[in-house]
């Protein structure tokens, strides 16, 4: 039996192929998670409607039960459009982590073999592979692939609605924890009276603030874009806030070094902003999503939505994820994405093509009166 990696891949025998999943913890299929399958084009642009645990298509059927899940795929008669479905494990309505299922062992066709262990992952869900279709041959590649706000967030930002509750409507009690606790993550000042952050950190609340060492101020979104997990924030009430300046003319270059600066950990790290450094290491995100830019730079949870600067001072990004069980993989919305979407949102961003360049120290010491904590929770 051959056993794949993360990010490795190998044919398969035919379209028509079957799977069995099982995971460290029993039972936890059907009641605290589940199991999704989503057709999708090469883009990863949707083709069909998912399928949900033990919810059959004609392209698919689910066995087996909660200890071990099992489904034969027909790839030949997947909707039209598709050249592609991705396998994820979630937790129903995002109630908590991934981390609780232990590990997960997939074994494909009786030849593929691909155990992940997810006893470290924050994510409440994780696309964990893809059956894809390359030369009118079908392959299988492992991935580890999360997102920390679930199947639902996934979903929207690909432009699909999906339910990711219980079935059987069954409320987990890590969905009160979540709700009174909330999230918390890193907006920074785009104009005198507004913040950047990510769509996924704001995303179901009905309370925003941000705070500083400079005060707590109410914030309400303006404009959110999932698709792009960009949100624009208004703050009311509160002083004149310091914007970044963003990089004029093009982009950042392959191998730049770059500046993370934010709030990750919020409670365990310290109140004030935290820096980490790093370098861009891809102009593309995953599957040539150019959007999104790689970089370095170690990020943590409350890393959402900062921004990463340049030693020029100016921001080339928006920190919006990581690649669980991968080192310090991590992607940012790219500076030019963020200046359109707030040319549209009638906000006049600064830009700079100033030429000097700054230390670490220098450039945290400059910035930190634009950074502030985001604190989004329900009522």
């Amino acid at each position: 039996m051959m056993v794949l990696a993360p990010g490795a891949n190998t044919a398969i025998s035919s379209a028509r192929s079957e799977w069995t999943l099982e995971c460290g913890k029993p039972s936890a299929f059907g009641e605290y998670a589940a199991v999704a399958i989503l057709p999708v084009d090469d883009k990863r642009r949707p083709t069909g409607e998912p399928a949900l645990f033990q919810t059959s298509h004609g392209w698919m059927e689910w066995s087996g039960g909660q200890e071990k899940v099992g489904c034969t795929l027909n790839l030949a008669s997947l909707p039209a459009g598709s050249d592609r479905v991705l396998l994820i494990v979630y937790t129903f309505s995002a109630a908590g982590p991934v981390s609780e299922l232990r590990t997960l062992r997939l074994q494909v066709d009786g030849q593929i073999d691909y155990s992940l262990d997810l006893r470290e992952s924050g994510e409440s869900a994780i696309i964990i592979g893809e059956f894809y279709s390359r030369n009118q041959q079908w392959k299988f590649r492992a991935l580890a692939e999360g997102s920390a706000y679930g199947l639902a967030a996934l979903g929207r930002r690909i432009g699909l609605d999906i339910n990711d509750a219980h079935p059987k409507g069954r409320i987990n009690s890590h969905d009160a924890d979540r709700s009174r606790s909330g999230a918390t993550g890193t907006s920074f000042a785009v104009s005198h009276n507004h913040v950047l952050t990510c769509a996924h950190v704001i995303e179901d609340m009905q309370e925003i603030y941000i705070s500083s060492f400079e005060g707590r101020y109410r914030a309400e979104p303006v404009v959110i874009d999932r698709r792009n997990d960009i949100a624009l924030l208004r703050v009311l009430d509160a002083p004149r806030l310091q914007p970044v300046a963003f990089k004029d003319g093009f982009g950042c270059e392959l191998g730049e070094s770059v500046v993370a600066l934010g709030f990750p950990l919020s409670g365990l790290a310290g109140g004030g902003v935290q820096v980490t450094q790093g370098g861009v290491s891809g102009l593309f995100g995953l599957h040539n999503d150019s959007s999104l830019l790689q970089f370095t730079a170690p990020i943590q949870p409350g890393s959402s939505g900062s921004p990463l600067f340049d030693f020029t001072g100016a921001v080339v990004g928006l920190v919006t994820s990581t690649l669980p069980d991968a080192q310090n993989m991590n992607f940012a919305v790219k500076s030019s994405l963020l200046l359109s979407f707030l040319d549209a949102c009638r906000v006049e961003a600064s830009k700079t093509s100033v030429i000097k360049t700054f230390t670490t120290a220098q450039l945290a010491r400059e910035s930190q009166s634009s950074m502030w904590r985001v604190e989004a929770r329900n009522f």
